[in-house]
């Protein structure tokens, strides 16, 4: 028995694996906040992003050993580490160790440590210590070793998610290219494609690359979040090519194309999990806004990562951790977070906000898609607006923070003082020391190694931080001003789309010999023409599916969105499908004499009916909502389908849904007016929205 044991131990032991974190980013996108704190400490929903990092790998209950490279700051990231719950006894890991890299300037340069120093024993997994998901990372770790066993020359496997164009969690900064062997899924081409004055770049290839490739896909609509699994001939390949610098542009385009290496890597692209890197202001800011909608399910913020927190969960996506004081007056709307100790003012609005632990917010103030870190003070009858404002900063009363705006630790704002668009200001100036020989190849700086604080005598900068404020404003080097030209946080607003599912777009190219699939180009890329007809069909069967057996009203909102995106149609082409389904549900509780009409419609839209909540963005879709499901119950039996629209809108109307000025517009809309049976169980509903329409503005007037 005991010597049975010790080898089912051993057998455990080998198939563990090793994992390598890259603390550091090489570069410079979140200067100057990261003159002071390393990036994967910043908080994200008030989370360290090193903590998605190693719960990611946790999750994966295969990882032994985890070494964290880090260059900059590795004193703080030591001192995280050895405070954090992965030290515990408890912890999954066997072992955790911080190693600083003092030397590296690039990826490759922490690979080749990694290589020097013998860490690697065998298989391990690449990731960045900014990497937010909830990948199941078994299934990639099978297709590891299939490809391992199968492919002599295979050295490891990108993992990679496929998004819109202009999903918000995309980076904008680093677009590329990857072609694929549709059968095997074998990388065999990659290029960046940056914008070339304000150009689209082109995909330049040698066709053979493509010789014996029977099917090919083009992709350019993947997040790569460098989440890679890999062999342990990656690290030599990189101590034998001193010229190797970044992970993708270098290191795989490099091996993909050299006659000698004769290397292979895989892709493993995910489509219903999520997965992004946050490693641009935008990035930030849209996977934020992703985590606090529930995208990222089960990384939620009442998952309460670290041990002290204390979140719960409340409608409309509001989280608050113990301790927090609320006015009566403030107005908490949609996507909040609030951490412990906290206090929001009289009259104060948040909505689309992260509010770190014992901040104190005073009264009229406006916040509005910004994240509010740790500490930070916000004085009476201030607006912030897509801002970020960072650990133990004061803004004092009536300041106005435009978009863009980046408040650094420990900075006052005076009184009265309007930040303008995308100023970032910093406590204590910074200057470059470095050469232009630590620039990489990419044209970034580490984020900390190349700046050094002026501990000079220092005399603040009225015109930026007012008369008695404490702060200068920080002017990007020419390497930074290109990455952010296109501006930072507030940018997102105006290109991600009103829904923020991840889904795919991809181009699908067959040889001569093999009949092409048709075509046609769209915003959002290249889909099939077959794939638009079956939308409908498949979308009701996956709300079908969710309704029958009862899944969580998130994942089945992603699922639906996921197919919208990958589908390319139109959000009226969802609403559409979506009251379809739901009404053939209630018809069957109808037909079979289950419920009565009344009680079907309730039971059915009172939850499923929130699904709109997605679907839904402005007063023409409401109105296009009511008009879908009029014309859906004009078809149903005589006897009960006036009744049951009525109940139905009742119900959307209940959920906020719709709202009566909606309601109105679609009742005096000469759509509605031509299907007068259906109308008739609302006309009295509707005869009390007008007459409190009409009070409501004569009580306005009657104020003013």
């Amino acid at each position: 028995m005991p010597p049975k044991n010790n080898n089912k131990d051993a057998g455990e032991d080998d198939q563990k694996m090793q994992a390598i974190v890259l603390a550091d980013s090489f570069q410079t996108r979140f200067m100057p906040l990261t003159s002071v704190k390393p990036r994967c400490l910043l908080p994200l929903a008030n989370v360290p992003l090193i903590e998605y990092t190693l719960e990611f790998l946790a999750q994966a209950n295969v990882i032994n050993e985890v070494y964290i490279m880090c260059c900059s700051h590795s004193d703080q990231i030591q001192e995280y580490i050895d405070n954090s719950k992965w030290t515990n006894v408890s912890s999954p890991f066997k072992k955790i160790q911080t190693i600083a890299s003092k030397e590296s300037r690039s990826v490759g340069d922490a690979m080749r440590d990694v290589d020097s120093r013998g860490l690697i024993t065998g298989d391990f997994i690449l990731v960045s210590g900014d990497v937010v998901t909830n990948l199941d990372i078994s299934k990639v770790l099978e297709d590891h070793k299939v490809y391992k066993q199968s492919d002599r020359d295979y050295i490891c496997t990108m993992v990679l998610t496929q998004a819109s164009p202009m999903h918000r969690s995309r980076s904008i900064i680093e677009p590329a290219c990857f072609i694929m062997d549709k059968a095997t899924n074998r990388c065999l081409y990659y290029q960046d494609l940056p914008p070339i004055n304000g150009k689209k770049s082109s995909v330049n290839i040698d066709p053979e690359v493509l010789e014996d490739i029977q099917e090919f896909e083009i992709n350019n609509n993947l997040i790569d979040c460098h989440v890679d699994i890999c062999t342990a001939t990656v690290p030599t390949i990189f101590q034998e090519n001193f010229d190797y610098q970044t992970l993708r542009s270098d290191f795989v385009k490099g091996v993909l194309s050299s006659d000698l290496l004769k290397k292979h890597i895989y892709s493993y692209i995910t489509k219903d999990q999520y997965s992004a890197r946050v490693e641009s202001w935008q990035t930030y800011d849209g996977i934020s806004q992703d985590v606090l909608e529930r995208w990222c399910y089960p990384i939620v913020p009442e998952r309460n990562l670290l041990l002290d927190q204390t979140y719960t969960y409340g409608s409309q996506h509001i989280y608050k951790e113990n301790n927090v004081i609320l006015s009566q007056s403030c107005k908490l709307q949609s996507g909040v977070v609030i951490g412990k100790d906290s206090f929001i003012g009289d009259s104060t609005e948040i909505q689309n906000s992260v509010i770190g632990r014992s901040c104190k917010i005073g009264s009229n103030v406006v916040i509005e898609n910004s994240y509010i870190w740790d500490g930070a003070v916000i004085e009476d009858n201030c607006i912030i607006k897509h801002s970020i404002v960072a650990n133990d900063a004061l803004i004092r009363k009536d300041v106005i923070l435009s978009p863009g705006s980046v408040i650094g630790f420990g900075v006052v704002i005076d009184n009265s003082v309007i930040v303008g668009n995308n100023m970032k200001i910093i406590k204590t100036p910074i200057n470059e020391f470095t050469s232009s020989a630590n620039i990489s190849s990419d044209d970034s700086f580490d984020d900390d190694n190349s700046f050094k604080d002026n501990e000079n005598s220092l005399v603040c900068d009225p015109d930026v931080v007012g008369i008695n404020g404490v702060g200068f404003l920080y002017e990007e080097n020419q390497y930074e001003t290109a990455e952010t030209s296109s501006g930072i946080v507030y940018e997102m607003e105006k290109l991600h789309l009103s829904d923020s599912s991840i889904a795919s777009s991809s181009i699908t190219v067959h040889h001569s010999n093999k009949k092409k699939r048709r075509t046609h180009s769209s915003a959002s890329g290249f889909i099939s023409e077959d794939e638009t007809e079956n939308f409908e069909e498949e979308a009701i069967a996956t709300v079908e599916r969710a309704m029958e057996n009862n899944h969580d009203l998130d994942t089945a909102m992603l699922e639906l969105n996921t197919l919208r995106m990958s589908m390319n149609v139109t959000y009226h082409e969802v609403r559409e499908a979506s009251c379809l389904a739901m009404i053939k549900r209630v018809n069957h509780f109808i037909n079979t004499a289950t419920l009565g009409t009344k009680d079907a419609a309730e039971k059915i839209f009172r939850k499923w009916g929130k699904m709109f909540q997605r679907q839904v963005f402005d007063d023409d879709d409401q109105i296009d909502l009511l008009l879908i499901i009029q014309t859906i119950c004009h078809k149903l039996d005589e006897n009960y389908k006036a009744l049951l629209f009525g109940c139905i809108a009742v119900v959307l109307y209940d959920i906020d849904i719709l709202d009566d000025e909606n309601i109105i517009a679609w009742w005096n809309s000469k759509e509605a007016q031509e299907m007068p049976e259906i109308r008739e169980k609302v006309n009295k509903w509707i005869e009390v929205l007008q007459e409190e329409s009409s009070d409501e503005e004569e009580s306005s007037d009657d104020e003013n």
